[in-house]
């Protein structure tokens, strides 16, 4: 299987090409001038280019059998709110970049298609489990931007929406890998003041998320969204298992009030799709320690 994908280089997108490349899929995917191409070890194909680029864009669908939809253009760490000082500009790079590639994907014949979406569809806290089809109500641009994307998958054919919550997992470069900044206060022993509670997913699940979309019979998943969340968590909880793993001991923060807008993830789970769970937030959480210590020059 050849699967094109954009935004290849970004926090999920590594995932979804490291899981693509050793199910044995042949990856093409837009690299951008400047991007660091080497986050995403292994075979790939690098198309030279953006999704304004129309000539990029042709080239990454050529031939491919699937497509897969990451790319998302935002002010640098902020997702909502992540339209800055330019709204139109927000709008017409990633709606009409989305519009632009499902175009060149429908010529090409493409015949499977995964956008990425967002819990932001959902906009203020819900009090109840959200489920797939739980109608959508953006109070943001990126909500709203995302609300439109979903709407694509029914105009086209072949086309499924993801929507996974927080995606944690270590990623390159490490700077930008969820948790950092609390590992390294714990182990300089500094306080954590921050708190917030949310549902997390570990990026290798929302990997197997999209696999799963892309291989499943096509009448079961296209035109269809699909939530993608594993476990609620919060910042209290995290430190307490990263000053298990540093052995730094040391006051606890607060405990945040309970996670809003919490998903149910029915669809997925009927496709068989099993998240890692607790046992895989311990596992990345000592690992994520176990780099920073490294990095502070400590020993393992």
């Amino acid at each position: 299987m050849r699967v094109a994908v954009t935004g290849a280089t970004g926090i999920v997108g590594q995932f979804v090409v490291a899981r693509l490349l050793r199910e044995g899929c042949r990856v093409a995917a837009l690299a951008r001038a400047g991007t660091d191409r080497s986050v995403c070890p292994g075979d790939v194909e690098w198309i030279g280019g953006d999704l304004g680029d129309q000539a990029a864009r042709v080239a990454l669908v050529r031939g491919a059998d699937a497509l897969v939809h990451c790319a998302f253009q935002h002010v640098p760490g902020r997702y909502r709110g992540g339209e800055g000082e330019d709204v139109s500009g927000f709008w017409r790079v990633n709606l009409g970049g989305t519009i632009d590639v499902l175009e060149a994907a429908a010529r090409a014949r493409v015949e499977r298609a995964v956008l990425m979406s967002s819990r932001a569809v959902f906009g203020a806290r819900v009090q109840s489990a959200i489920g797939d089809a739980h109608p959508t109500s953006p109070t943001t641009h990126y909500g709203a931007l995302k609300a439109a994307t979903e709407a694509l998958a029914t105009v086209q054919e072949g086309v499924a929406v993801l929507r996974p919550t927080g995606v944690y997992g270590i990623v390159r470069p490490l700077g930008r890998t969820k948790w950092l900044d609390l590992a390294e206060a714990v182990l300089a022993g500094q306080p954590v003041q921050r708190v917030r509670a949310g549902t997390e997913v570990h990026g290798d699940d929302v990997a197997d998320a999209v696999w799963r979309l892309l291989t499943a019979p096509s009448t079961g998943v296209a035109g269809r969204v699909f939530n993608c969340s594993d476990i609620a968590v919060d910042t209290r909880a995290v430190v307490r298992r990263m000053r298990a793993a540093l052995g730094q001991p040391g006051p606890l923060p607060a405990t945040a009030p309970p996670a809003s807008n919490v998903l149910r993830c029915d669809g997925l789970r009927g496709l068989g799709w099993r998240p890692g769970g607790d046992a895989r937030l311990q596992t990345e959480i000592a690992a994520l320690c176990a780099l920073v210590r490294e990095r502070a020059g400590g020993s393992a």
